[in-house]
């Protein structure tokens, strides 16, 4: 046995498998190059900025609280609500009325009042930018084809504006960063997008030639297995969730999370949005992510721009947590108790800190990463002290609809804020660096 192999097998013994769920809209890339759907990179900033600036309405009109983009709501400010929400409440009526709330969004700081927030649009613009590719002469290397229809470099689409003739990476070159960093660390991980929409094989088709050795940025990326097989899941009235996925269907949720944990490489699930939309958007019946903290090889995390801990329609991630006490089963985690996950398997990605042009992707910090260290000491307790957490089943119905509530010790839940408390403290110093 060679001293490499000695030491990757070291290193997973010392680590739980990771498997890494992300969205990918505002998580991973902020353009979209489905035709039909089509967002360039200047609309995709500007919807961003509508989604992470904060005011309030009062009688006289909108008034902005935020002096900059912020991923919480500003301190005091419990009836604070973003632009966005504040567009959508004013225009959406029917499905039929989000174009023109996409048309408003994406025009976000051409015109009033979003035009005092330009300097961060140009800011943010300045950090997708690709820099490698200097005259025309030099795009036919290396050969790849966008889905959208242009001979480019791998991973980048033009401006939306054709006299503009920058290039701009689509998916963001943290995310790769993060996966070669964890490659030298030799850590034994699985990528699962997860998305409600029809964007997995664009992802797929996206990422393959970075994986290939094509992006001048990432020559020293190991390469990945593509799994072309796309995942498919259903929920149903009966709170019954199916997986299809690899030409097998796995019918019960314990199938479902021993697949789950068993994938290697790049995956891609798409996750069931007509249940989520007929249920209201709420978040029990959004996005599954299984959680068992008896499985001491497996810590699965979730990323998404859409966790908020505010309302139940406001978070798109479905905690399901095997009790061994109630019979065995994926239980729903009450709402309430969201929030001891947080720091350990929910993650929402901050783009204001991932969009800071002072943030390199060969530095020693990436953010992902350090959002996925953080989580795992704060996972490390819970799986400690898992005998501390006490799962209140006595509202529980044989369909499962009604949610368990879950408590944990003093000790438990001290670390746990701590430990986010830690993370907020990196994000907000990174952000403070911005400007």
């Amino acid at each position: 046995m060679t001293n490499s192999d000695e030491t990757f097998k070291s290193a997973q013994k010392s680590h739980r498998k990771l498997i890494l769920h992300f969205d990918q809209h505002n998580t991973i890339q902020v353009a979209c190059t489905l035709p039909g759907r089509n967002i360039t990179v200047e609309e995709g900033v500007n919807h961003f900025l509508t989604t992470a600036v904060w005011g309030k309405e009062q009688a006289n009109g909108w008034i902005w609280l935020s002096e900059r983009p912020e991923k919480n709501r500003p301190a005091n400010e419990p009836h604070a609500i973003t632009y966005f929400k504040y567009l959508e409440k004013k225009l959406v009526g029917t499905p039929n009325d989000r174009a023109e709330l996409k048309k408003k969004t994406c025009r976000f700081v051409y015109e009033e009042p979003g035009c005092i927030y330009r300097e961060f649009f140009d800011l943010y613009l300045k950090s997708l930018t690709y820099t490698r590719i200097n005259s025309e002469d030099q795009m036919d290397t290396p050969n790849y084809y966008n889905s959208n229809g242009f001979k480019l470099p791998p991973n980048t689409i033009p401006a939306g504006d054709p006299s503009n003739k920058a290039l701009y990476h689509l998916i963001l070159p943290e995310f790769f960063d993060m996966i070669r960093k964890l490659q030298k660390e030799k850590r034994d991980f699985a990528i699962v997008l997860r998305t409600m929409g029809i964007d997995s094989q664009n992802f797929l088709d996206t990422v393959r030639p970075v994986f290939e050795g094509k992006h001048l940025d990432f020559l020293d990326i190991e390469p990945m297995k593509i799994n072309t097989s796309i995942g498919q899941i259903q929920r149903f009235d009966d709170n019954k969730i199916v997986l299809t996925m690899d030409n097998q269907v796995f019918d019960t949720e314990e199938k479902i999370y021993e697949k789950l944990s068993s994938l290697q490489g790049i995956n891609a699930i798409r996750d069931d949005f007509a249940f989520w939309q007929k249920n209201k958007y709420e978040c029990y019946a959004a996005k599954p992510l299984w959680i068992n903290l008896n499985d001491t090889n497996s810590h699965h995390i979730i990323f998404d721009d859409n966790i908020r801990l505010d309302s139940v329609d406001d978070c798109i991630v479905n905690i399901r947590l095997f009790n061994s006490i109630h019979n065995a089963k994926y239980l729903n985690v009450n709402f309430n108790s969201y929030k001891y996950f947080k720091a350990t398997s929910i993650l929402q990605p901050d783009l204001v800190e991932l969009l800071n042009p002072n943030l390199k992707i060969d530095s020693k910090n990436n953010h992902y990463l350090n959002m996925i260290k953080n989580a795992e000491k704060s996972y490390e307790a819970l799986l400690k002290e898992n005998r501390k957490i006490l799962y209140d089943t006595r509202d529980i119905c044989e369909c499962n609809k009604i949610p368990i509530d879950i408590k944990l010790s003093d000790s438990l839940n001290r670390k746990i804020k701590r430990s986010q408390s830690e993370l907020d403290k990196k994000t907000q110093s990174s952000v403070c660096g911005v400007i």
